[in-house]
């Protein structure tokens, strides 16, 4: 498969769902689902991903494999580390404050959320973390186009 999309095809007609129920019942938009199957949307957000795993009622893991950001929800410890393929595991840190989980990534500046449940903090905190990767990696594509350049992963 090339694309989570497919999955998520698949996944739906083993459970007998329209797009438009799968939709509804994940709480996403119908056209998230078509966008999905179709490979138009490529790099879902996490939420949407484990929306869709809980409606079809399959472990998040069957999703994540398309992208190492994306891992099932865990127990609740204050501490936990979170893999990012190739670099990390980065350690991210969970603190109540009043009725909110407030959590950061040690290692990278800028990585914080906050939830109303330290699972949603949680989630959250993936998000925030994928999209800065992403936006750096971006950056990185855009300056250093053409001529000779050397992308590998980085383990520690």
């Amino acid at each position: 498969m090339e694309h989570v999309g497919e999955l998520v095809r698949q996944e739906r007609g083993r459970a007998g769902l329209t797009q438009e129920e799968l939709a509804q019942k994940a709480g996403v938009s119908p056209t998230t689902v078509v966008r999905m199957e179709s490979g138009e949307i490529q790099r879902p957000r996490i939420s949407t991903l484990m929306d869709l795993a809980d409606a079809l009622e399959v472990p998040a893991e069957v999703f994540t494999h398309f992208s190492p950001a994306l891992y099932p929800r865990t127990s609740s410890t204050v501490q936990q580390p979170i893999d990012l393929g190739g670099v990390g595991p980065f350690s991210a840190v969970y603190q109540r404050e009043g009725e909110w989980w407030t959590g950061f990534v040690e290692e990278l500046p800028g990585a914080n959320a906050q939830g109303q449940t330290l699972a949603e903090a949680r989630e959250s905190l993936r998000e925030a973390v994928e999209l800065i990767l992403e936006a750096n990696r971006e950056l990185t594509r855009r300056e250093f186009e053409g001529g000779d350049v050397v992308r590998e992963p980085l383990t520690v």
